[in-house]
């Protein structure tokens, strides 16, 4: 996988820990946005060291492929993440297979780019990772993540019980995947 790649609109980046300060900003305007949808987050989460920490971390799993995280910035402003886009849970043995989250600015929603962001690095996981098989869980309500995986080709597969703890309680997923073909 390469650090950087472009679409028609956005730059992709694998982050190293000089972006904390913009990750912050990201995480602290969006903290109410995605708290339906996350886990709880302490209050050290949202602190430039922390958001280091986790670029660092995140930058070592790339080079081994263990964990994936591409931040979207749009052309035109190369300073400010309005999004990401995660693979986890990369297994490259017999299933070849991963989980893929997103999150977007609540100002960036509704626009297309998590599709054009998603459809790009999706491929390139398939090219380089040889991926055959990506899952998403997605709650019942978040109607827009169920609109961007259902256009971006995902099937329904069922619910994924009490798979997720969301502000301290174990919610209910709907399971989605994709097969490359």
């Amino acid at each position: 996988m390469q650090f950087q790649y472009e679409t028609e609109r956005l730059l992709l980046l694998a982050c190293n820990e000089e972006y904390a300060p913009a990750l912050l900003a990201f995480m602290t305007n969006n903290r109410d946005f995605f708290a339906p949808y996350e886990s709880h987050r302490e209050p050290a989460f949202y602190t430039e060291a922390f958001q280091a920490q986790v670029l660092r971390a995140e930058f070592q799993a790339l080079l081994h492929h263990t964990y994936i995280r591409y931040y979207l910035f749009l052309k035109e402003d190369p300073d400010r993440i309005i999004g990401t886009v995660s693979f986890s849970n990369i297994s490259r043995t017999d299933d070849k297979s991963c989980r893929v989250g997103y999150k977007l600015d609540k100002a960036y929603t509704g626009k297309g780019y998590a599709t054009e962001a998603l459809h790009l690095l999706m491929e390139e996981m398939h090219k380089n990772l040889h991926i055959h098989r990506m899952e998403a869980d997605i709650l019942l309500e978040n109607s827009p993540s169920l609109h961007l995986i259902e256009r971006l080709g995902f099937t329904y597969e069922g619910v994924a019980k009490s798979s997720h703890e969301i502000g301290g309680v174990w919610r209910d997923h709907l399971r989605y995947s994709y097969i490359f073909r």
